[in-house]
């Protein structure tokens, strides 16, 4: 078969133009180098089998980057349906006629406890991540978090409700933080922020909807038996994933780095360039190790803490999960259907859910569009900034208005305006930027202290909770959330770098010099670099 090939731009970016020189057809498929939608390989191989158009280009085309999407999708559809699944069973558990008899105090603890045993799924996830690679590692975790949902369904005592708690936070904490992880070193860097977006923020509120919803119209434990099926669909698709290109590299294993960059990229010039770069950037620092006996992980982290880079981005990841918790995602989350409940007088709780959460989701697929046409930093500056003065609002509202239907609908649009707008700004950069600002080489040591300094706050924040909430009244807690989140802006102001469009080498070398220029990013590594790097470093073998 005959074919001719040209890259041409198409309506959502440059794509291929397959022309069969016989039959006259032309098979149209996305450039690897402005990928928009990762599920090409699919659609292409499909659209080749109905065509018989079997190109060269074709044959490289697999179903590697739809299974990694899936199976992050998956994860934070669970991630979000632990949370939704919480709020409703909470509320339960509140009721006189609860068949497990709870204090205020015990369901304070199962509400917060398992954002403090987080801390040792950030542990367990940094050990066996470091060990096992990526897609295993999403795989073990997962296991014992299907044991927790049975745990809950047959739970008859307190005791039983708080270790299935502990038992998810200890294997399932991490997981979600490794999803950013995955993202950034599965995905191009130029639809990185996109792909991170539409996982993280979509995935986790469309989980924590089904969460709300299903808890409303079932019985707690029945919902808590659904969460199985997103669990076991992503231990079954992570344990079919390519492993992470990134990881091998960082391994030393540079075949199988290349082998699985080509399964996971369709062949072109770009990502050529930056399968070279990956390879010579990890070779280069590799060498740069042996030369002071730094080739441990953890000789690596004691000479990284030493190191003012390291700490200018624990900084502003510290900064950011500030403004991830005072945001009010988990907080939501946790007690979405016990605050709307108070705010509404018990009417209509199921509309009011659905109206708050659906503008989640919308907010969620706006930021979408917001990630692919405006610069991150511009991005969460202004919406950032626009959302909190909405929360301030939602906050005097609260305060002052009283509790008629007409007054009831103000408080609820506030409410949902505000998720619309913290959704398609704040957190989709705030997601974004876990994916990208850490270095491979001890990026699950960052995580980890990323939580131990995020989880207490997290703990504390939905422990007091409830007692805030009956002493301040919603209004006060939404009003310091919003004072917090006001010094949190000044910080990245200040502080926080535009990565958009950048490589993960790239937001390195920033990081490291305060600056993009000279950086060893794949447009920046000319072919007799990499020679150089490659030959010192088979010296050094």
């Amino acid at each position: 078969m005959s074919s001719i090939t040209e890259e041409t731009n198409g309506p959502f970016g440059p794509i291929f133009l397959i022309r069969d020189e016989n039959s006259k057809n032309t098979l149209y498929l996305p450039s690897r180098a402005n990928e928009s939608w990762a599920l090409y390989p699919f659609y292409g191989r499909f659209f080749a089998i109905i065509s018989n158009q079997y190109s060269e280009q074709l044959k490289h085309c697999s179903f590697g980057p739809a299974i990694v999407l899936s199976g992050l999708m998956m994860c934070s559809i669970s991630d979000g349906y632990i949370f939704g699944q919480m709020s409703g069973m909470i509320d339960s558990l509140r009721s006189p006629d609860s068949s497990i008899r709870l204090t205020d105090d015990d369901i304070s603890w199962i509400a917060s406890i398992l954002n403090m045993t987080c801390l040792c799924g950030y542990a367990l996830l940094a050990v066996v991540c470091e060990y096992f690679g990526r897609g295993k590692t999403v795989g073990l975790l997962s296991i014992p978090v299907l044991a927790s949902w049975i745990m809950v369904y047959f739970a008859q005592d307190r005791i039983v409700l708080l270790a299935s708690r502990v038992i998810v936070g200890v294997f399932y904490g991490g997981i979600l933080i490794l999803t950013y992880i995955c993202v950034g070193e599965y995905i191009p860097y130029r639809t990185r922020a996109f792909h991170t977006n539409f996982m993280s923020s979509v995935g986790n509120i469309t989980g924590t909807t089904l969460g709300h919803v299903l808890s409303i119209v079932l019985h707690w434990r029945t919902v808590a038996l659904i969460g199985i099926i997103p669990t076991t669909l992503s231990i079954i698709l992570a344990l079919c994933w390519e492993e992470s290109p990134s990881w091998l590299a960082g391994k030393r294993r540079f075949d199988d780095c290349e082998k699985s960059f080509k399964s996971l990229h369709m062949p072109s010039i770009e990502s050529d360039r930056e399968l070279k770069s990956i390879i010579a950037h990890e070779k280069q620092k590799q060498s740069e190790c042996s030369k002071f006996n730094q080739t441990s992980f953890w000789s690596r982290t004691l000479s990284a803490c030493k190191r003012k880079y390291f700490w200018r981005i624990m900084g502003l990841s510290f900064v950011t999960q500030i403004y991830r918790i005072a945001g009010g995602r988990i907080l939501f989350s946790t007690f979405a259907i016990t605050m709307l409940q108070d705010i509404t007088g018990h009417s209509y709780i199921l509309l009011f859910t659905l109206a708050v959460d659906g503008c989640g989701i919308i907010g969620a697929l706006i930021s979408c569009g917001f990630i692919r046409k405006f610069k991150m930093r511009k991005l969460i500056l202004v919406s950032g900034t626009i959302s909190n003065l909405i929360l301030i609002l939602t906050s005097v509202s609260l305060f002052y208005l009283n509790d008629t239907f007409v007054n009831v609908c103000i408080k609820i649009g506030f409410l949902a305006l505000y998720f619309i707008t913290v959704y398609a700004g704040p957190y989709a950069v705030m997601d974004s930027l876990l994916s990208e600002i850490f270095p491979l080489e001890i990026k699950t040591f960052c995580m980890f202290l990323l939580g131990l300094m995020g989880a207490p706050i997290q703990f504390l924040a939905i422990k007091t909770s409830p007692g805030l909430f009956s002493t301040i009244g919603y209004h006060g807690v939404l009003l310091i959330n919003a004072g917090i989140v006001t010094l949190c802006l000044i910080y990245l102001w200040a502080y926080l770098p535009e990565t958009k469009g950048r490589t993960l080498q790239e937001i390195e070398y920033y990081f490291h010099n305060g600056k993009y220029e000279n950086t060893c990013s794949a447009e920046w590594f000319n072919n007799d670099q990499i020679v150089k790097i490659n030959a010192n470093y088979k010296d050094e073998q």
